[in-house]
């Protein structure tokens, strides 16, 4: 081979290596669903106690209230800030003498444990009883104060991963592990070429809560900031002071990494240098106005990284309190800080929270689950699916359901536009309808758990006729329509909401339980239901024509517009019963007391006990092939073999279908 031929290979080798690289980055980058309601108060999702403790108010520091000892295994760390005077004492007890609540796998009961203390069942731990008053106290809206919850464990999920990570979750009990390349960590991901091998991250209990704590400086752990607004009128001025920026401070901000080199008073000035990236050893000054960060040239700090926002991050600097912030401005791919320098305490994880552990972005979950999707012969995929981990209603929460997780599958029909709205949609309209409706609750205060589950019935209903009603008057396609099955857990308590023939099953200790019926007109009572309302069923079909009796969408179902007569041709003078005629021999209207296909959902109540070991979210593409025992039967065993619940879901076993997996 020539020389200049092999110059080209070498070459050729360079750009492959860098593609790698960047293919590497990109994969791990975070795509986590974020929950982004619309702009009102009633539909904000930000949790009402993250608010006030976020950034800075998150690292366990001596002189917090919630020192004590930090599990990370096999040894108890102390915390300390800098030059405080004050650190909390080693204890000899072990973290189980310590706290007493070692938990047994699978996992089986939620991470948070409402107050009081937990009772012991086995090896593993029980919910009590909700307690809907606290010693009669109330705040100014007439509901008891929230009281912090006890954690038993902890998931920490890839955002995103390749066919080289085997494992895509990691549960960390109280006894809490480190996050390195070695399979003596805790969470073991040999795939990340840049992680250490052994504790380059660690995950620490105390109190009653988990934390991060980086392995050393010379290691790369963030947490993720949340987004504010883009403008002083667009956000809580306390929600920008989430993290003050010091000397020795690191920040990441898309592939550039930065670090704050001085704090001049006098000048009120921030001295901070680039340390990698495209403006990598630039220096930049920045004084009282700020500066922006982005991809955009109006930024003081141009990156030039396409993978930025064009506004993606700002300084900006408070009057008041004389420091300079670092603020997200609702940027796609995040603000990280580094926890090194000032900020090298553990941080308080939080359901939500995106941590970056070297090229692995993680997000903190209270269940493991996995989500697959398979479009078969089709050639548009009209299925969706929605994963939050807590919905952050406060109002129950304020009764002790905490945290509300929500897990959904829809699987559209006639198009995609009816699956793609409820996606979007009928997780904010519960929120929404728990916001308006929350006055009910005070009335609640000392009432039957009976009573307080009956309200919560009626909140997912409403929700989901409101979301319906919505489709209908919004979309250019209401003819389109979907199934929901979806599963709405609030503290120990899981409600199972259906509408349609898709289905939810729980495994209890290995049997299958179904938690939802099938909708579909071939039963008695849906049947004589459509047969009342002034429809037929023929061939399992209403009307001969669709397969399930209750649906959202399905407009021809639900109303009956006429069609007008034309208002120009000359046969325009005929009367209106001509035209009618045309079209349909009789008038529904005349005929039918109301629609045939209605999206009122079947709700189910189900407390999660410890045998129940996972639960399974799937469209009819599943269960018309395999019964719900066979399917649990193979999940269990997948999970067995794969020791991955996302792994699990992605066997290819079932031909066209959606389904999803919740461990709890």
């Amino acid at each position: 081979m020539s020389g200049h031929g092999q110059g080209q290979d070498v070459q050729t080798l360079k750009m492959k290596a860098a593609r790698k690289h960047d293919n590497d980055y990109e994969r791990r980058r975070s795509s986590t669903l974020r929950l982004e309601p619309p702009q009102s108060d009633s539909r904000k999702a930000t949790s009402f106690v993250r608010a006030r403790t976020s950034g800075v108010n998150r690292l366990l520091r001596s002189n917090t209230s919630s020192t004590g000892v930090l599990s990370n295994g096999n040894s108890n760390r102390s915390s300390n800030r800098h030059k405080s005077k004050s650190k909390s004492a080693p204890t000899s007890k072990t973290p189980h003498e310590e706290y007493d609540t070692a938990l047994a796998e699978p996992v089986n009961e939620s991470a948070v444990e409402p107050p009081p203390s937990p009772t012991k069942s086995g090896s593993c731990t029980s919910s009590p009883p909700i307690s809907n008053g606290l010693n009669g106290e109330v705040d100014e809206d007439g509901l008891p104060p929230y009281q912090e919850q006890k954690w038993t464990h902890v998931v920490l999920k890839m955002t995103a991963f390749s066919e080289e990570d085997a494992v895509t979750s990691f549960r960390f009990d109280t006894a809490g592990g480190g996050i390195g390349r070695s399979a003596d960590n805790a969470a073991s991901i040999p795939a990340d070429k840049l992680l250490a091998g052994k504790d380059h991250a660690r995950v620490l209990y105390s109190g009653g809560r988990f934390y991060l704590a980086n392995g050393d400086n010379s290691c790369d752990t963030f947490v993720r900031l949340s987004p504010c607004g883009a403008g002083a009128e667009e956000d809580d001025p306390e929600d920008r002071m989430q993290w003050p920026l010091e000397p020795h401070v690191s920040f990441r901000v898309g592939k550039s990494d930065f670090l704050v080199t001085a704090f001049h008073e006098p000048s009120q000035t921030l001295s901070v240098s680039a340390l990698s990236g495209k403006l990598a050893g630039s220096q930049f000054t920045i004084g009282r106005e700020g500066a922006g960060i982005g991809r955009s040239a109006e930024n003081k700090i141009h990156t030039g990284d396409g993978e930025l926002s064009r506004k993606h991050a700002a300084i900006w600097f408070d009057e008041l309190t004389n420091q300079f912030y670092l603020v997200d401005l609702n940027s796609t791919n995040g603000t990280f800080m580094k926890l090194v320098g000032s900020y090298q305490e553990p941080y308080r994880l939080e359901i939500g929270d995106d941590l970056l552990v070297a090229q692995t972005c993680l997000t903190v979950n209270r269940f493991d689950f996995g989500a697959h999707a398979d479009m078969g012969a089709r050639k548009h995929m009209e299925d969706a699916h929605t994963i939050i981990q807590d919905l952050c209603i406060e109002s129950l929460s304020r009764l002790g359901m905490h945290p509300q997780s929500y897990f959904a599958v829809y699987d559209g029909h006639g198009g995609e536009e009816a699956s793609a709205f409820l996606g979007d949609v009928l997780h904010h309209n519960i929120i929404e309808e728990f916001y308006m409706k929350k006055a009910e609750l005070k009335t609640l205060l000392d009432t039957s758990q009976e009573e307080l589950q009956s309200m919560i019935t009626k909140r997912l209903t409403d929700a989901f006729e409101r979301t319906d009603e919505e489709f209908l008057n919004e979309s250019e396609r209401p003819q389109a329509g979907s199934t929901a099955t979806t599963v709405f857990v609030a503290g120990k308590f899981m409600f199972v909401s259906n509408v349609g023939d898709s289905r939810t099953v729980l495994s209890r200790a290995g049997k299958a339980e179904r938690l939802s019926n099938d909708h579909k007109p071939s039963r008695p009572d849906e049947a004589q239901r459509i047969r009342d309302t002034g429809g037929f069923v023929i061939h399992g079909r209403i009307m001969g024509e669709l397969a399930v009796s209750r649906a959202f969408g399905d407009v021809p179902f639900k109303t009956f517009d006429l069609p007008e007569p034309p208002k120009e041709e000359a046969d325009s003078d005929k009367p209106r019963s001509d035209y009618d005629s045309q079209e349909l021999p009789v008038n529904p209207n005349d005929i039918l007391k109301g629609p045939l296909v209605i999206p009122t959902p079947e709700i189910t109540i189900t407390e999660l006990t410890n045998d129940c070991e996972f639960v399974m979210l799937a469209s009819d593409g599943l269960y018309d092939v395999l019964k719900d025992q066979e399917a649990v039967d193979f999940m269990r065993q997948k999970i067995v073999q794969l020791k991955d619940v996302q792994r699990a879901v992605e066997v290819r076993r079932f031909g066209e279908d959606l389904w999803m997996e919740m461990s709890c």
